[in-house]
């Protein structure tokens, strides 16, 4: 009781925010989580918007908000690397970001164990991982490449100009903060 009273006594500091962060955040994630969103991105949403920016002369612009562990933005990365051998290079940017720095630490290393492939689809940790030491696999540096992280408190009125910037959002994954 008397740490809430403390914590609401006063405006948290950002490392009073990262610490809670890291003690109250969920970590469960793992790569193409949600096999049927992925399908429709692949098969449907992707390709129309890659069309859409491509006669628009600008990149596909995509944000993963709450990306924890980096799964679902190198998914998304994945994906749009796929989509690229059926046809032209895909111009995209993926921004990443978490309010856990720990999160975000693991997902720039980009260093995954067996647990994070257990919704992967067959090929993928063999084309996009490299085997590291004690059951590790590394993303593969074109793939890592495409993906920004940073960190963001969505609770802060800053974020607005992420999504309303002269560099507008075209794609939002949010499942990760609508669902904890």
């Amino acid at each position: 009781e008397s740490c809430v009273r403390r914590l609401l006594s006063a405006p948290l500091t950002r490392q009073q925010v990262e610490i809670l962060a890291c003690h109250l955040t969920v970590g469960e994630t793992y790569f193409f989580r949600e096999k049927g969103c992925f399908d429709v991105l692949e098969e449907r949403i992707f390709p129309e918007l890659i069309r859409a920016c491509a006669r628009s002369v600008r990149p596909l612009r995509i944000w993963s908000a709450g990306c924890c562990t980096g799964e679902e933005p190198y998914s998304i990365a994945i994906l749009l690397d796929r989509l690229s051998q059926n046809s032209a290079n895909v111009d995209a940017t993926i921004l990443a970001t978490d309010i856990n720095p720990v999160f975000l630490e693991k997902a720039s290393k980009g260093l995954y164990g067996e647990w994070s492939f257990r919704g992967t689809p067959p090929g993928v940790k063999e084309r996009y991982f490299k085997p590291r030491k004690n059951g590790q696999f590394e993303i593969l540096p074109h793939i890592r490449k495409r993906v920004t992280f940073s960190y963001l408190n969505l609770a802060e009125e800053a974020y607005s100009d992420i999504i309303n910037g002269p560099n507008a959002i075209d794609v939002i994954f949010c499942r990760n903060v609508l669902m904890y």
